[in-house]
């Protein structure tokens, strides 16, 4: 089925979780030769001068073709390319597009995939346009999404932004990304394992909303990956079209879910914490789907580890009694620099360090440790299987294969201070 329809058809049943689900994209079109369908869809919503946001690799890749096919229809535009090869998703990034942006225009339309797409968001959200992508790469979720995963103070954060009105992925473009950038797309996906297990336990142990029709949608889009994990080393055609849209899907179940649980977990965190570590020390990162694929690695090992715990009340509140918070930001800002002192400020207004409140949890986990393990078992493949996976596509599994190689202890506890979600 066609997935603007499916996903559509999906939005419109009535949801036993109570939520209301809706789709903001108004059409998604994933086929060979798919920006040449562009003019036609701004004729018919009708928009009449489009904004052109990309860099130059992605400029490149699709958008001389955008160009070209814009002026053939006789459609005027305006266009920033940024100059810079690498461009960071910060402060001086979304400077850069709003003074360059021609505010004749009535639409944005970035050109490009995680950090062009994340810019171009917030962009459009700014001017109040609507949004446009043309996907350059399969390599990460946050096509259909509403928010932004920026560096703001040195702090990894996710910024509400404007969600993609029309989503183009054209197949001969995204076959022909460099081919990190296919697997770091499988990467991301791979997480879905962890965030959907780790979304079924806050429910248990926090009450957290969850609805199983939308994690069953991330489910099904995240095995037509694995299935045909093999052929995208061979760029087929559907392998390629599988990620690019199991992506698309991730960002829109999201939007259904109102959260990002059913597309990040922990395994997202260690991603953050090496790219905060990067922005602070200048110590090498990988893309995003690369390092979430090697803490997805990292996190199937930490559940099966979970699985051989006998839990022990005594010995955890003990703990949580002789814990000394002052000791642990101080670890933090050594390890973490000046984007710590935002994590400690956000630790002062949740206070999910408090006693009380971990007795509070521990006692659920106590009494529905059956069940924890459980959805461990359902949710999450063996690490081996993880590594199966990562094997097929020549991908990375552990941080000193990307070059990281700081104290993986220390990055796995420094997750949990990122935000006051439930990991």
């Amino acid at each position: 089925m066609e997935i603007t329809k499916y996903l559509q058809d999906f939005a419109e049943q009535v949801c036993a979780c109570g939520k209301k689900h809706t789709l903001t994209v108004s059409r998604i079109v994933v086929k060979k030769g798919a920006i040449a369908e562009l003019p036609e869809i701004l004729r018919e919503l009708p928009y009449k001068k489009p904004f052109l946001l990309a860099d130059k690799n992605t400029f490149a890749a699709a958008g001389k073709q955008v160009c070209s096919v814009l002026e053939n229809a006789k459609i005027p535009y305006s266009k920033y390319v940024f100059p810079a090869g690498e461009i960071e998703p910060d402060e001086k990034a979304v400077g850069s597009a709003v003074m360059h942006f021609d505010p004749t225009c009535d639409l944005v339309i970035a050109i490009g995939s995680g950090v062009i797409n994340d810019i171009g968001k917030i962009l459009a959200n700014t001017a109040n346009l609507p949004y446009f992508i043309v996907g350059t790469a399969p390599s990460m979720d946050g096509y259909a999404s509403a928010t932004s995963s920026m560096s703001m103070d040195g702090l990894k954060v996710s910024l509400p932004s404007k969600c993609a009105d029309v989503i183009i992925g054209d197949i001969d473009v995204l076959k022909a990304a460099p081919m990190h950038m296919l697997k770091s797309g499988l990467g991301d996906m791979l997480a879905k394992y962890i965030s959907i297990a780790e979304w079924r336990i806050a429910k248990e142990i926090t009450g957290e909303y969850y609805c199983e029709r939308v994690a069953e949608l991330i489910r099904t889009a995240l095995k037509r990956c694995v299935d045909n994990a093999e052929g995208l080393l061979r760029r087929e055609e559907e392998a390629v079209k599988a990620v690019f849209e199991g992506l698309v899907i991730g960002g829109v179940a999201m939007a259904f879910a109102g959260v990002s649980r059913p597309a990040s977990g922990v395994e997202h965190y260690f991603s953050h914490v090496w790219d905060m570590r990067g922005l602070e020390f200048g110590s090498k990162v990988d893309l995003h789907g690369i390092q979430c694929a090697v803490g997805t690695y990292i996190a199937a090992g930490l559940y099966e580890k979970v699985l051989a715990i006998t839990p022990d009340k005594e010995k955890a509140l003990a703990y949580a009694k002789a814990f000394d918070y002052s000791a642990w930001a101080e670890q933090l800002r050594i390890f973490l620099g000046t984007a710590a002192d935002t994590m400690i400020a956000l630790e002062e207004k949740e206070q999910k360090y408090s006693v009380a409140k971990h007795q509070a949890r521990l006692q659920v986990i106590l009494e529905k440790w059956d069940t924890l393990c459980r959805i461990i078992r359902e949710e999450i493949p063996s690490q081996k299987e993880i590594a199966n996976i990562l094997e097929q596509i020549d991908a990375p599994k552990t941080p000193a294969e990307i070059g990281i190689d700081c104290d993986l202890l220390t990055t796995f506890k420094s997750t949990k201070d990122i935000r006051d979600k439930y990991v």
